[in-house]
């Protein structure tokens, strides 16, 4: 019999390529944990982000309701002033008819009288 490799002798890996292959599984394994490291730490800095991000957006929303209470409370009072003062003018006006009635009935009386 000659000394020719058959098909199956070319398909049997020799110790050389065996440890080259499993060499270059724990390589592969190795970069596989090392980006799954990778990928978990972005993962926990982006979820770190969106947490600052929500917690300045809350802080940004409960300032901006502090100040529509402030306005709000400005506003009203603002409007009660003004009221106030319209409320004051015209009980003054009144009270400036009033007195005018008076002077008009008193003047009235001294025409009559002297007629």
């Amino acid at each position: 019999m000659p000394n020719n490799p058959d098909a199956t002798d070319m398909l049997q890996p020799d110790d050389a390529s065996l440890r080259m292959a499993l060499a270059e599984v724990r390589d592969l394994q190795r970069t596989v944990a090392a980006l799954r490291a990778e990928l978990e730490l972005a993962h926990q800095e982006r979820q770190r982000q969106v947490q600052d991000a929500v917690s300045a957006a809350q802080g940004d929303i409960l300032q901006l309701r502090d100040t529509i209470v402030a306005l709000r409370n400005s506003l009203e009072k603002a409007a009660q002033e003004r009221i106030d003062a319209l409320q004051a003018a015209s009980a003054g006006h009144h009270a400036e008819i009033a007195q005018l009635h008076d002077t008009i009935r008193a003047m009235r009386v001294a025409l009559e009288s002297k007629a």
